[in-house]
């Protein structure tokens, strides 16, 4: 009897010291949390998927102190979301934390680590009207003016995505090595470029990379004549220096629909269309987005998405 008492205690003891051991196993409830590129840096854009054991009510998630928006793919055990790091986000390892309600009332948790890597952005000089860099009262008056504009407008929200499969090149012109770099002004004046530019005489056409609703469509200061697309989530692509715009705010657009034509208004040294994309208050870059394989979405999915929320 005082050997089996000895057993049980060296087995109590055991179980007290032996670490507690966190499983990915189905049971429980996250399969998998992965995301395209594997490789992500400052200002990537990221398209990540969540892989549940059984159909959720929804999922929600967490990620460089920004909030997810999941929508459910074909398949109702997959989730999608897209997302990005934007490009003053510091290198580091950050928490991707999701959580999914399940039919029955319970919650389930899953914290995956995301290293974000450096960019190497480039810097230069640029020379413009010196109106650009030292602004005139009336000019003051109208960059106030227009940051209201701009902030109403990234403040719209479409629960459901508006967006199905890859985002397209708006214009027939190659990118620049130009998203994120520091630019000085007049040797005066220190700007980050938060977009992509893409060198094209003026009068070519500008198409919407996606499908969406026009936010925002008129001139302003410095981005000369405008364009804002609201594709649903938070996710927005920006078109500026159009020397013609074809669109009005409320125009529900297809992909590859045009938005008018390229030109050189606002802040520019010559004609060019810049594109920026922005999710939930973070730049990120263009190409990294053009570059991504993304999955179709029919009205049916859109659908879906919206009553998930």
């Amino acid at each position: 009897m005082r050997r089996l008492g000895n057993v049980v205690i060296l087995i109590i003891l055991a179980g007290a010291i032996s670490p507690p051991i966190f499983s990915q196993s189905p049971a429980q409830g996250i399969k998998n949390v992965f995301w395209q590129p594997n490789d992500l840096q400052q200002g990537s854009v990221a398209f990540i998927t969540v892989d549940l054991e059984r159909v959720p009510r929804r999922v929600t998630g967490k990620w460089i102190g920004k909030d997810l928006a999941f929508f459910k793919s074909d398949n109702p055990k997959i989730w999608y979301a897209l997302a990005g790091a934007d490009l003053e986000t510091p290198p580091g390892t950050y928490d991707l934390a999701v959580t999914a309600v399940m039919a029955g009332g319970r919650v389930i948790h899953s914290v995956k680590k995301v290293d974000i890597g450096a960019a190497n952005f480039r810097s230069g000089a640029v020379d413009v009207p010196e109106n650009f860099v030292e602004p005139d009262a009336a000019s003051k008056k109208q960059i106030a003016a227009d940051e209201m504009l701009k902030n109403r407008a990234f403040a719209h929200f479409i629960v459901a995505p508006q967006w199905s499969g890859d985002f397209v090149t708006p214009i027939k012109a190659k990118p620049t090595d130009s998203f994120g770099m520091t630019r000085v002004f007049n040797e005066e004046l220190t700007s980050t470029h938060r977009g992509t530019d893409f060198p094209v005489s003026e009068g070519a056409p500008v198409v919407v990379s996606n499908s969406g609703t026009v936010i925002l469509a008129r001139e302003l200061f410095y981005e000369g004549n405008c364009v804002i697309v609201d594709h649903g989530q938070r996710f927005f692509t920006i078109y500026m220096h159009l020397s013609k715009l074809e669109v009005k705010a409320g125009n529900k657009l297809g992909k590859g629909e045009r938005l008018g034509l390229s030109g050189q208004t606002g802040r520019v040294t010559g004609p060019h269309l810049h594109m920026g994309v922005r999710w939930n208050g973070a730049y990120l870059d263009p190409t990294k987005l053009l570059g991504l394989t993304l999955p179709s979405l029919g009205p049916e999915k859109r659908r879906a998405a919206t009553h998930a929320r």
